[in-house]
């Protein structure tokens, strides 16, 4: 994925600044793509030499000159071309799981905490992705689908946890019954 297509997709949404494309890729996608401020405006500036965005600068009465950037119909075009072609097979860089993909390093005790220290990162995720607010339809699904994918790591963590040679101490998953 580029940034330079969810940036496009943004912007066909309606104009914005660099400032309110990051507010909205941390609220909204953040589960599926993360840019900082600092490669968001280079893209920007990429997709206007392409002709791709067009930039309008604002001068208020009061305060700072805002940069308004709003897609062309060539950024429509292209943005339907990405979206329409087949997509890549995921391939996530998941930190947390490339850590555990090591635990045989750790002694039995520490491979135990490493993963009931990660299960609680990944609920906490749950948690916070679950408690966002109203998204469009899609990006809700999409939303939807992160979760699922955090709370099947968080059913992998219980094998690995088994595997470490400890009975599975997690807690139990959402609308699961104790034992």
């Amino acid at each position: 994925m580029s940034l330079d297509h969810v940036l496009l997709g943004l912007l066909s949404e309606s104009p914005a600044s660099g400032y309110d494309l990051a507010r909205t890729l941390d609220v909204e996608l953040d589960s599926l793509w993360r840019a900082e401020i600092s490669q968001i405006y280079p893209t920007l500036a990429r997709l206007k030499r392409s002709g791709l965005v067009r930039l309008k600068v604002l001068a208020p009465a009061r305060g700072p000159r805002r940069h308004v950037y709003r897609v062309t119909a060539a950024g429509r075009r292209e943005l339907r071309r990405w979206i329409g072609s087949p997509a890549p097979a995921p391939r996530a860089r998941d930190e947390g799981l490339a850590r555990l993909a090591f635990l045989d390093s750790l002694t039995l005790e520490e491979r135990r905490r490493a993963i009931l220290q990660y299960d609680r990162i990944v609920a906490e995720e749950v948690r916070r992705l679950k408690s966002g607010g109203p998204l469009p339809h899609f990006r809700r699904e999409v939303r939807r689908v992160a979760v699922e994918r955090l709370e099947a790591t968080r059913r992998a963590l219980r094998i690995l946890l088994a595997a470490a040679g400890t009975p599975a101490a997690l807690p139990p998953e959402p609308g699961e019954k104790k034992k």
